[in-house]
């Protein structure tokens, strides 16, 4: 019987903790991995609630302890994410298969 995996390609797992209330990214663009596109990804948020969005406008709300998860091509570095409430750092968590 031939076994094929459920999940091909390369599993991306990254996080990254607010310091401040500045927008941010877990990838800086221009840095090594900036370019990683996943084919899903699901983005986990810790500690407070958090804006995300791209670099020019977070309207979305994500809750601490929540999940949201897209399908289809996304480059890492393109989403960005800030503080919802000044001075509660949150902490986000991004995971996918890499193209």
């Amino acid at each position: 019987m031939l076994f094929i995996p459920y999940l091909r390609g390369t599993v991306y797992v990254k996080s990254w903790t607010a310091t401040d209330d500045l927008l941010f990214s877990v990838e800086e663009p221009g840095a090594e991995g900036s370019e990683v596109i996943l084919t899903s990804i699901n983005i986990h948020c810790y500690n407070a609630d958090a804006y995300y969005g791209n670099e020019i406008l977070q309207n979305g709300i994500i809750r601490a302890n929540a999940v949201v998860w897209f399908d289809g091509a996304i480059r890492v570095s393109d989403l960005h994410f800030k503080n919802l409430n000044a001075g509660s750092n949150t902490t986000i968590v991004i995971t996918g298969i890499v193209k």
